[in-house]
């Protein structure tokens, strides 16, 4: 290799790197929510040499977050697959996990959850209803905290999109737990 394979080597090696710090919080949070501390690490590592491996060609892609946010979701799902396959039991019941606070939170915050006594494991049902794009919506903006902006180039959708998708999902949770829809501005 001469100098100038190793510049253009290194550079796009820099741009990879760049790209994974720009996602990580996306792809740890969205990979905490599903698995366990390392399980999740782990799976989003492997995703990212996945990612690697196929950079040239994601790079190409008109969207290449959300090339990476399909391969993450891979990652996460045969990592799961892989637990019950081993016949790992699900997570212990144990104090109320963190995403139910932030979802219920934002939602009542929203008005478009009811206060309810039911626990989190009904709240969890309801979100695993939801359609694949309207949890990833969910998890993504009232878990995660990314700006619509962001959830955008992660989903290869639009802002308007995801506003809508989130006031759906919320439509669909304010329903599954009893309570009405959101009433529509117009």
């Amino acid at each position: 290799m001469n100098e100038s394979d190793w510049a253009v080597g290194d550079r796009r090696r820099l741009t990879f790197d760049a790209f994974c710090d720009t996602h990580h919080r996306t792809w740890s949070g969205f990979a905490g929510t599903r698995l366990h501390e390392s399980a999740a690490r782990e799976a989003v590592e492997t995703a990212k040499d996945r990612v690697w491996r196929e950079w040239q060609r994601i790079l190409r892609e008109p969207y290449p977050a959300f090339q990476a946010w399909t391969i993450l979701k891979e990652e996460v799902a045969t990592a799961l697959l892989r637990r019950m396959m081993d016949g790992e039991p699900s997570p212990a019941p144990g104090p109320v996990p963190r995403w139910v606070h932030a979802v219920r939170a934002a939602a009542e915050r929203a008005g478009d959850l009811p206060e309810t006594e039911a626990g989190h494991e009904r709240l969890h049902a309801a979100l695993c209803g939801l359609s694949e794009r309207r949890h990833d919506v969910v998890v993504l903006r009232y878990l995660i905290g990314l700006t619509d902006t962001q959830i955008a180039d992660s989903l290869a959708t639009t802002e308007a999109n995801v506003r809508s998708t989130a006031g759906q999902a919320l439509d669909r949770l304010a329903g599954a737990l009893g309570g009405r829809p959101r009433e529509r501005h117009r």
